[in-house]
């Protein structure tokens, strides 16, 4: 399942927030008919791998647009990039009973990631203060304006170190706000898994998993599953104590099924990441 939402501009209601985490008429699902499939990750969780990797085994060949103009970047699935022979390759299901429908139906693939390493990989892609080959997005100063407008602070700072990042995103889920966060941010449990739990899936898996591209290979009817270059945040961000306190308590109720629990104690503070 989906958000949409514009990363230009962050809904935040007027007033206190109460209801619903989020409106449900706000979330669609990806579904591509012809192999009836039902792709889903979270921003940071491979994503841009799973598209490369579909449009090679689509169309034969790898995706041939400027991945540095936004109209042809390759997330635009609904773009006329992705048709073939003038037939999109995905379907935009809004209808809440079709949806349901199709989780029993169709094969549905849900892609997560270890929720800290995502969000400091998209610290370091959206958030931090760097220059040169480590800058960045160059929306950054965005991204930051509207987390701490979030947190519920005025700045004008255009980028954060992680312990900042960290306490902020700390203060909003603290405030009940989570719901409202960029999509690089969002709890996993509110991305491909928010009308539907885990165990409604047909499989769930992370993407740095061998079986992961051998599952999408069969799923796309190719015998071709070698995995696409990698896609990483450039750099390395030191993981501080402070920082890492502030990240397992954002993320401890959030891991889908649990996978993390375990996994979390590897991290220590001080390390490179």
């Amino acid at each position: 399942m989906r958000r949409r939402q514009d990363h230009n501009e962050i809904r935040i209601p007027k007033g206190e927030v109460r209801g619903e985490p989020l409106d449900k008429r706000m979330y669609f699902m990806d579904y591509m008919p012809e192999y009836n499939f039902i792709p889903c990750t979270c921003a940071k969780c491979g994503t841009t791998a799973m598209l490369n990797f579909v449009y090679s085994r689509v169309f034969g060949h790898d995706w041939p647009f400027n991945v540095s103009v936004s109209h042809m970047d390759i997330h635009n699935i609904f773009a006329d990039r992705w048709e073939r022979h003038g037939v999109p390759q995905f379907e935009l299901v809004w209808e809440k009973q079709k949806q349901a429908e199709l989780m029993k139906t169709a094969f549905s693939l849900a892609i997560i990631r270890n929720p800290i390493t995502r969000l400091i990989s998209s610290f370091k892609s959206k958030i931090q203060c760097q220059t040169g080959a480590h800058a960045g997005d160059p929306g950054r100063a965005a991204f930051v304006k509207q987390l701490l407008e979030l947190r519920g602070q005025k700045s004008n700072k255009t980028c954060l170190d992680l312990d900042t990042f960290a306490a902020a995103l700390h203060d909003i889920h603290a405030q009940g706000k989570a719901r409202f966060l960029n999509d690089h941010f969002l709890p996993q449990n509110l991305a491909c898994f928010y009308s539907y739990p885990p165990e409604q899936w047909s499989k769930v898996i992370e993407m740095n998993r061998p079986e992961t591209f051998q599952i999408l290979a069969s799923t796309l009817n190719s015998t071709n599953s070698t995995p696409p270059v990698a896609h990483q945040s450039a750099g390395k961000v030191l993981l501080t104590a402070r920082a890492l306190k502030f990240l397992r308590k954002v993320t401890r109720q959030v891991a889908p099924q649990g996978s993390y629990g375990q996994a979390q104690n590897w991290l220590k503070a001080g390390m490179l990441i």
